[in-house]
């Protein structure tokens, strides 16, 4: 759902300039004030991961005892780092030497690092490779992970209350960062201290879980009540724009990851859902194409957008939902064949890693 999310967001913000006096319809311009909200999907995907992770964690220390730190960080490398690092070299060292081709003004050894983000913060806005910022976000979870790893093997987590500790603290340390940085917009949207919050919400979120506290809570919720939670967070979503305040400015993010923790266990947990994502035909497939879904997307915006502006395809509405349809279906074809050829012989290896 995250994925879609941001593709809906690219689809409509990226190399929208090809699109001339149609960009400039009421409707084109409607639709863009709509899906402009779609990076918030960044958020969903976080507070998601900072959530299976952490059950994980859980569950093995319940299991053995211990967490096996070792065996955490090759699972994490054989779901990563392969994806992640073609997309990087095709970017840096394929792409420039191909049609339509740009050489990049990003450094490759931040992006080798997990920096992204920051060359991100101090390049990106000079950078008309629009493919390799969506690495930005992996590289914000690959710096949580490692640094927890590194927390974790210091102190040794064995019990929930050491969560807990952790998470709380990670977001204070991101509600401080959010308000010295309150008038600059890229630190706010791609530094690490300031999105921590999302994983460490969705961290917190687990450990309820685990505990079984939040399901008896999210069951109370009525059908009504859990339709009108779901249209209000939609809402303040679709009108924070309009909330300038510094102190939304601070805890916007936490109330993204608030939210989309509601949802997740809604999802999971709620027995008078008014919905279930999991009952959409092809939504659990799909689900395993989502890595490679957002990784791939933009490459193929990128090309689709040069080819319907050489054959002038670019002027009516009817011209921009092809191009909607002809990206969504392409970028799925070719997260289908990479996981399938590519991402899941890789991930066999991790059952050594159990």
């Amino acid at each position: 759902m995250g994925a879609l999310l941001v593709f809906v967001f690219h689809v409509f913000s990226l190399n929208r300039e090809i699109w001339g006096g149609f960009y400039q319809s009421t409707s084109f311009q409607l639709l863009y004030k709509i899906t402009n909200h779609g990076h918030v999907g960044v958020s969903l995907f976080f507070v998601l991961s900072g959530f299976l992770i952490t059950y994980l964690f859980l569950n093995e220390l319940k299991t053995t005892g211990k967490i096996n730190l070792i065996h955490f960080l090759f699972r994490r490398i054989l779901r990563i780092w392969p994806l992640y690092f073609l997309v990087c070299l095709f970017g840096f060292f394929v792409f420039p030497e191909l049609p339509f081709g740009i050489t990049t003004i990003h450094e490759f050894w931040r992006y080798a690092l997990f920096l992204s983000n920051f060359d991100e913060i101090y390049v990106g806005l000079n950078d008309n490779i629009n493919f390799l910022t969506t690495t930005w976000s992996i590289s914000v979870e690959e710096q949580f992970y490692y640094f927890w790893v590194l927390v974790m093997g210091v102190v040794r987590f064995k019990n929930n209350r050491a969560f807990y500790y952790f998470f709380f603290g990670l977001i204070l340390v991101s509600l401080i960062f959010r308000s010295f940085h309150t008038n600059d917009e890229r630190e706010l949207y791609y530094h690490s201290l300031a999105l921590v919050s999302d994983l460490a919400i969705g961290g917190l979120t687990a450990v309820w879980a685990f505990n079984g506290n939040a399901v008896q809570f999210i069951r109370s919720f009525s059908k009504m009540q859990l339709v009108f939670i779901y249209c209000m967070g939609l809402l303040l979503i679709l009108l924070e724009n309009k909330l300038n305040s510094p102190v939304w400015i601070v805890v916007q993010r936490c109330f993204h990851g608030l939210f989309f923790a509601f949802v997740l266990l809604e999802q999971v947990y709620s027995t008078n859902s008014f919905w279930k994502a999991d009952k959409v035909i092809g939504f659990e497939k799909s689900g395993r194409l989502t890595y490679g879904f957002y990784l791939f997307h933009s490459i193929v915006i990128f090309y689709c957008a040069h080819l319907f502006q050489t054959y002038n395809w670019t002027t009516n509405v009817f011209h921009f939902i092809s191009y909607l349809v002809v990206v969504f279906v392409i970028t799925y074809l070719i997260s289908w064949m990479s996981f399938t050829y590519f991402e899941q012989p890789i991930l066999r290896l991790k059952n050594k890693f159990r």
